[in-house]
């Protein structure tokens, strides 16, 4: 789940009608930041076959397991499964973050998102970076 503090924003992307293979949302990345978390749905009843959505960054798999990608199968409508936080997260300034249809079954309402958050920071402690002086006057 993405720290709400920490969101930069959120790609999106909706199949209306049957879903194909290919992208269905796209963004370039203006600032450094990270994955945090993906999920998608089905939003018509109906459809059979198995649906796979993918989140990419510059065309590579943010899973190094295709079996975390998200899945849903069979006729009704919900949440797809899977989709666990993904082993590749870092997003630098022009990378290009893609959610695509990996499978395609005939599903219909096809609609996923990304959670995109500012990277991770690393906490600094007062030992290794002490306060700055400031006189008294």
């Amino acid at each position: 789940m993405a720290d709400p503090n920490l969101v930069q924003g959120f790609l999106s992307g909706y199949v209306a009608g049957n879903v194909q293979p290919g992208t269905i949302a796209a963004m370039i990345a203006v600032s450094d930041g990270q994955v945090r978390s993906c999920a998608a749905g089905v939003t018509a009843a109906g459809g059979s076959g198995t649906t796979v959505i993918d989140v990419q960054i510059n065309g590579v798999s943010i899973w190094t397991d295709p079996a975390n990608r998200m899945t849903h199968t069979g006729g009704t409508a919900g949440k797809f499964t899977g989709g666990k936080l993904p082993n590749r997260r870092a997003l630098r300034v022009g990378d290009i973050l893609a959610i695509v249809v990996a499978a395609a079954g005939t599903h219909s309402g096809v609609v996923a998102t990304v959670a995109v958050e500012a990277p991770e920071i690393p906490t600094r402690t007062t030992a290794a970076h002490p306060a700055p002086f400031v006189p008294s006057f």
